[in-house]
C-alpha cells in the first residue's frame, strides 16, 4: 500500500511544500535547527499519548518542510545538468537513485503527517494505535536503510565534491541561497562538504526525534503488550541510529582510501558499494614471507598490496584459521587464510591485533556468505557467530594444474571442493557428483566431449581420490556401453561391454585389466553367430577356449595371440567327434580321429580337395569301440572357482571394508534398469539411481540379520533380499545372472555345456552363502558378539537353503540345456506316451500287469450309452493331476515334494478300494506309476528328472524321495522302449 505512494517525485495523492528558493522565509533558512528546537522545547513540554502524538505530527510536518528546502535548494540544482565525462556520469546515476530513495523517504512523510493529522482530529485520539510509527516501523526502517545506503555510496565515490565542482549555471546561482540554508556554511568551508551535511544532518536528527518520543511513549504506558511493542520499535530504532553512524563512518574511511590510492588500484577496486572495513595501516598485520606491503579487508574481498600489484580474494572462498599449523616466529601471533587456490599466514605482534583481526575477518566473511551487513553493521558490543566451514560458491580456477580454466559450482570445506558440486571445463567436460578434499570421491557423473558433434562419453560411477574406482556404468558415444568396475581410469575387473550399433554388434562379459580383456571371459559375436568362452590377455584370445556356433557346432582348442594353436575337439551335430587340428573354417587338415555317431572310427591324415571335399588317408575301424565322454566341454579347462573371480573380489572386499554405507555402491553395484535412464542422466546431468518401494539401508540390512537367524525366518530374509535389486545379497545374484546368462542363453544353449552351467549354480550357492556369513559375522561384530560356535545346525546346510531360492533366476537357460541334453530319450519317451495313450483306461492297466484288486473300477461311472472297457482318463484321477503340477515349479524340493504326493494319492486310492489301509509293495508300485505317468503325458520328463537328479538336497539320497525318483526314472526308461505291433494297437472291447 504505501510502495505506491512512495515511488514518484511527482505524487498526485501528496500536497508537499515544494517552496521555490526565492519565497523562502528570511527567519528560517536552517532545517537542522527547527527540527533540534522542535525535539528540545516541544518534546519536553508534552503530557499524555494525546501530546505525544500531537508532537509526532509537529515533527513530521517540519521534517516535511525541511524536505521541501532540500528538495528545492540542492537536489533539483544538481540534477538539472548531467555531467558528460564518463566516470561523472556514473555518480550522476548515484545521485539519481539518491533523489528517488529522497522522494519516497519524503512520500512516506507526508502520507504519515496526513494520517496522524486525520487521527489528531477525532475526538477519541490518543490511543497507541494511532501511531502509525509503532505498526509500520519496517517501513520506516528500510526506507532509512535504503536512503543511508545510497547516500554511503555517495560518498565513497567523492560524488559531493564533484557535485561541488558543477559548472551549471544553476548550481551557480544557488550558492548564495545555499550559504543562508545551512547555518554553519562559511565561505571558507567546503561546499562539498556542506552538501555532505545538508543531506543526512536532518535525517540523523529527525530519528532523535523519533527516539525522543517514542521514549516518552514508553514511560507513558503501563506494563502489557502494548509497552512491549513500544519498547521493540524503540530497540529497533536504537539500531538504526548506530546503523546510520557506522554507515557513515565506514563510508569516510573508505573514500579516504581511494584518495590515498593511485589509479591503477581504484580503477579495478574501487565500486560503490563497497566498504573498507580494515586497513593494516591501521591495525598492523603482515602476510608471511613478505608476500605484501599492505593488506585491506574490505566488506566483500580481502586485498593484499605489494608494490604496484595487488590480489584479491572473495570473502565468500575465504577460511580463516588461528590454529595455523605452522610454528610461528618468536613474538609473532599467527592466522592462517585459506582460499580455493591459495594459503597464506598473517602475523600481527599483539595477541589483542590477532583477535581484532580474526574477529573481522570471520564477521566480514560470514556477513559476505549472507549476502547482507548485519543491522548495526558490527552489533553493539562486538557479537556475531563465526562463519560456516561448508559453503555453496561458484569460483572459476586460474592458476596452473588439471583445474586451470574449470568453473567449479557447489559446495565447499576449507577451500576445496567437499560435497556435491558440479565441474565444468573450457573444453566442454562436465563433472557432476560427490568431491572430497578437492577431488572427485564419491559418485558422480562425467561428461567428455568428442570431436565429432552432439557425441560425449557419459561416465555415471564411483570416484577415489579424483580417480574412477569402484563399480560404474559408461556410455561411449560411439555406441558402446560398458557396466562393471574400474581402478584408476581404466576397466579393471569384471565388466560387460556391449556394441549397439547396426554394423558389428557384440557383447563381452568376463574380466579386465588395465583397461584391457584379460583372464576368464564371453565374447558373443552376433554378427558372426558365433560366442567364444574361454581365456583372454591383451584383448586378444590366449589360453583354452571354447566356441559355440548358431548352426549347434561346438569346438574346444588352444589359443595363442588371438590365432588357434595345436589340436582341438570338434563337435559335431550328429553326435561325430572329430580330435585334432582344424582350420578355422572348420576343415580338417592334418593329424586327427573321426568318431563316428554309428561308432565307426576314421583316424589318419587330413586334407582339403580345395572346394571339391576333404581327402583322407588314414584307417577306418567298423569294430565297435568304447566312447570316451567328449560331449561335456570346459570342466578340466575352466575351474568353476576361477571363472568370475572378479564379481566375488568386489563383494570380498566389501566385507573386509566393514560394509561402509558410503562404499557399498562403489563395490557391489548401484541399480539402474535400462541403457535409456543412463541416457536421461545423461542430458540433465543427476545422479538418481533406480527405485524400489524398499530401500535397503546397510544398518538395516544387518540388523535384520541378526534377528533373521531361526531356520524359517532366514529363509524368509534370505528370500526376500534376493528378489532386491538393492541388497547387496541381491546385487551378487544379479551380476552372477548377467554372467550366466551371457554364457548359456541364445547362442551358448549348447547340450555339450550342461556340466559347466550345473557346476556354475551349485557354486553360486556357496558363494552367496558365504556371502551372507560374512555380513552376518560383520552384523554381530558392530554389536560386541561373536558368531556362536554351537550354531544352528540348519546353518550347515547354506547352500542347500539358497539353492532353490536362486534357481528361478538360472533356470530358463539350464532347463532348455538339459532339455537338449536329453533331447533323444524324450522323443522316444513321447512315442511310448503316443502308444499308451491309445489305450483305454482298463486295458492299459492289463497291459501294464496291475494287478486286477488295485483296478479302480467304483470310479468309472457309466452313462447309459457308456461301455466301461472303452472309458479313458478316468482311473488314478487325483494321482495324475498330482503329478502334473510338476513343470510348475522350478525348486527340486517342491518337485520331490509333487511326487511324494503322488504316491500318497496312489495310496490313498488303493486304500479306498480295498476298505483298508494298504503299503505299496514295488511290484505294485512301478505298474501303477507307469499307469499315471503316461495318462500325465509331461513333456521333457527326463530333462526334468535329471534336474532333480542333479540339484537335488544330497541329504535326500538314500531316502524315500529319492527311491520314488529312481522308480520314476524306471517308468521313464521302460516307456521309451515300448513299442507296439500294429495288431496291438487295436483290441476288441
Amino acid at each position: 500500500m504505501w510502495e505506491g505512494k512512495m515511488g514518484g517525485k511527482n505524487s498526485s495523492e501528496n500536497s508537499r511544500i515544494s517552496a521555490p528558493p526565492g519565497d523562502l522565509p528570511s527567519g528560517e533558512f536552517s532545517c537542522a535547527a527547527s527540527l533540534q528546537a522542535m525535539a528540545t522545547a516541544g518534546i519536553s513540554g508534552i503530557s499524555g499519548i494525546s501530546g505525544i502524538l500531537g508532537s509526532l505530527l509537529q515533527l513530521e510536518e517540519n521534517f516535511s518542510s525541511c524536505l521541501a528546502r532540500i528538495d528545492a535548494l540542492v537536489l533539483k540544482p544538481l540534477l538539472q545538468a548531467e555531467p558528460q565525462d564518463p566516470k561523472e556520469k556514473e555518480n550522476f546515476q548515484l545521485l539519481v537513485l539518491l533523489n528517488d530513495r529522497f522522494q519516497s523517504l519524503w512520500n512516506f512523510t507526508e502520507e504519515n503527517s496526513r494520517i496522524l493529522r486525520g487521527k489528531s482530529q477525532l475526538e477519541n485520539s490518543g490511543c497507541i494505535q494511532d501511531f502509525s510509527i509503532l505498526w509500520k516501523g519496517e517501513v520506516f526502517l528500510s526506507l532509512y536503510i535504503q536512503y543511508f545506503v545510497t547516500f554511503a555510496n555517495f560518498v565513497v565515490v567523492q560524488g559531493f565534491e564533484q557535485a561541488a565542482r558543477s559548472k551549471s549555471d544553476a548550481w551557480k546561482l544557488h550558492k548564495a541561497v545555499l550559504k543562508e540554508f545551512l547555518r554553519d556554511f562559511t565561505s571558507e568551508s567546503s561546499l562539498g562538504l556542506a552538501l555532505h551535511l545538508v543531506l543526512h544532518k536532518p535525517f540523523q536528527e529527525h530519528i532523535q526525534g523519533y527516539l525522543q518520543l517514542l521514549s516518552q511513549l514508553h514511560e507513558q504506558l503501563q506494563e502489557g503488550s502494548e509497552r512491549d511493542v513500544v519498547a521493540t520499535v524503540l530497540q529497533e530504532f536504537g539500531k538504526l541510529e548506530s546503523f546510520i553512524s557506522q554507515v557513515l563512518d565506514e563510508a569516510v574511511f573508505t573514500k579516504e582510501l581511494w584518495k590515498s590510492l593511485g589509479y591503477k588500484f581504484t580503477d579495478v577496486l574501487c565500486v560503490p558499494e563497497r566498504r573498507l572495513l580494515e586497513d593494516s595501516r591501521n591495525l598492523p598485520i603482515a602476510s608471511g614471507a613478505a608476500r605484501s606491503e599492505r593488506l585491506l579487508l574490505f566488506d566483500d574481498v580481502l586485498v593484499l598490496i605489494q608494490g604496484n600489484s595487488f590480489q584479491s580474494f572473495d570473502l565468500k572462498l575465504v577460511w580463516v584459521d588461528e590454529n595455523c599449523g605452522e610454528k610461528s616466529a618468536p613474538g609473532l601471533h599467527s592466522l592462517r587464510i585459506t582460499t580455493p587456490e591459495e594459503t597464506f599466514v598473517l602475523s600481527t605482534k599483539d595477541p589483542q591485533m590477532k583477535a581484532v583481526w580474526r574477529w573481522k575477518l570471520e564477521q566480514a566473511v560470514r556477513q559476505a556468505l549472507n549476502g547482507k551487513r548485519d543491522f548495526p553493521l558490527w552489533g553493539r558490543s562486538g557479537e556475531g557467530s563465526e562463519a560456516p566451514s561448508r559453503r555453496f560458491f561458484t569460483y572459476v580456477f586460474r592458476m596452473e594444474g588439471r583445474l586451470r580454466g574449470a568453473t567449479y559450482e557447489g559446495e565447499w570445506l576449507w577451500g576445496k571442493p567437499h560435497g556435491k558440486g558440479t565441474l565444468k571445463w573450457r573444453d566442454g567436460r562436465n563433472h557432476v557428483g560427490d568431491f572430497q578434499e578437492g577431488l572427485e570421491h564419491g559418485f558422480g557423473i562425467c561428461l567428455v566431449p568428442q570431436r565429432s558433434e552432439d557425441r560425449y562419453d557419459c561416465y555415471k560411477c564411483h570416484w577415489y581420490q579424483g580417480k574412477m574406482r569402484g563399480y560404474g556404468i559408461c556410455e561411449y558415444g560411439n555406441d558402446l556401453v560398458y557396466r562393471g568396475y574400474f581402478k584408476d581410469n581404466v576397466r579393471q575387473g569384471f565388466g560387460i561391454l556391449e556394441n549397439f550399433s547396426a554394423e558389428h554388434p557384440f557383447r563381452y562379459t568376463g574380466h579386465w585389466e588395465n583397461d584391457k580383456k584379460n583372464g576368464y571371459g564371453v565374447w558373443d559375436d552376433k554378427e558372426r553367430g558365433e560366442r567364444y568362452i574361454g581365456m583372454w590377455s591383451d584383448d586378444l584370445r590366449h589360453g583354452e577356449g571354447i566356441v559355440v556356433t548358431q548352426s549347434g557346432l561346438c569346438y574346444q582348442r588352444t589359443f595363442h595371440a588371438g590365432k588357434m594353436v595345436g589340436s582341438g575337439i570338434l563337435l559335431l551335430e550328429d553326435d561325430s567327434v572329430y580330435e585334432g587340428n582344424f582350420t578355422e573354417e572348420l576343415t580338417f587338415v592334418g593329424k586327427g580321429k573321426l568318431s563316428l555317431a554309428n561308432g565307426f572310427v576314421l583316424q589318419g591324415t587330413f586334407s582339403s580337395r580345395g572346394g571339391r571335399g576333404l581327402s583322407t588317408h588314414g584307417v577306418l575301424s567298423t569294430a565297435p569301440e568304447p566312447r570316451r565322454q567328449l560331449d561335456q566341454l570346459g570342466l578340466k579347462e575352466f575351474p568353476v572357482e576361477k571363472r568370475w573371480t572378479g564379481i566375488f573380489e568386489q563383494f570380498l572386499e566389501f566385507l573386509h571394508s566393514g560394509c561402509k554405507e558410503e562404499t557399498e555402491e562403489s563395490y557391489t553395484g548401484f541399480h539402474i534398469q535400462t541403457s535409456k535412464e543412463l541416457r536421461k542422466s545423461q542430458e540433465y546431468l543427476c545422479c538418481q539411481r533406480g527405485s524400489e518401494e524398499i530401500f535397503w539401508k546397510i544398518e538395516e540390512i544387518l540388523e535384520d540379520l541378526v534377528e533373521h537367524t531361526g531356520p524359517e525366518a532366514l529363509q524368509g530374509y534370505l528370500e526376500k533380499a534376493l528378489e532386491s535389486s538393492l541388497h547387496p545379497l541381491g546385487k551378487l545374484l544379479r551380476a552372477l545372472t548377467a554372467a550366466f546368462q551371457a554364457t548359456f542363453a541364445g547362442i551358448g544353449a549348447n547340450r555339450h555345456l550342461l556340466a559347466m552351467a550345473q557346476d556354475e549354480v551349485k557354486f553360486y550357492s556357496r558363494k552367496i552363502w558365504e556371502f551372507y556369513l560374512g555380513l552376518l559375522r560383520v552384523a554381530l561384530e558392530r554389536k560386541g558378539r561373536a558368531p556362536a560356535e554351537d550354531a544352528d545346525p540348519s546353518l550347515g546346510k547354506g547352500p542347500s537353503l539358497v539353492l532353490p531360492l536362486i534357481l528361478p533366476g538360472f533356470y530358463p537357460e539350464l532347463s532348455m540345456l538339459y532339455m537338449l541334453q536329453h533331447q533323444r530319450e524324450d522323443e522316444l519317451y513321447c512315442q511310448g506316451i503316443v502308444e499308451l495313450s491309445l489305450f483305454p483306461d482298463i486295458q492299459l492297466l492289463e497291459f501294464l500287469d496291475v494287478q486286477k484288486h488295485l483296478w479302480p473300477l467304483k470310479d468309472l461311472t457309466l452313462t447309459s450309452n457308456q461301455r466301461r472297457s472303452l472309458i479313458k482318463d478316468k482311473c488314478f484321477l487325483s494321482a495324475t493331476e498330482c503329478l502334473q503340477k510338476l513343470i510348475t515349479t522350478v525348486d527340486p524340493r517342491e518337485k520331490l515334494e509333487i511326487l511324494r504326493r503322488t504316491y500318497e494319492e496312489l495310496e490313498l486310492t488303493v486304500s479306498r478300494l480295498l476298505d483298508a489301509d494298504y503299503r505299496l509293495p514295488m511290484d505294485d508300485l512301478l505298474p501303477l506309476l507307469m499307469f499315471v505317468v503316461s495318462r500325465a503325458k509331461i513333456q521333457h520328463l527326463g530333462a526334468e528328472i535329471h534336474l532333480i537328479r542333479d540339484l537335488m538336497d544330497p541329504t535326500n539320497q538314500g531316502g524315500m524321495l529319492d527311491f520314488l525318483l529312481t522308480a520314476l526314472e524306471s517308468c521313464y526308461q521302460h516307456i521309451q522302449r515300448i513299442r507296439l505291433h500294429p495288431k496291438e494297437n487295436s483290441h476288441s472291447s
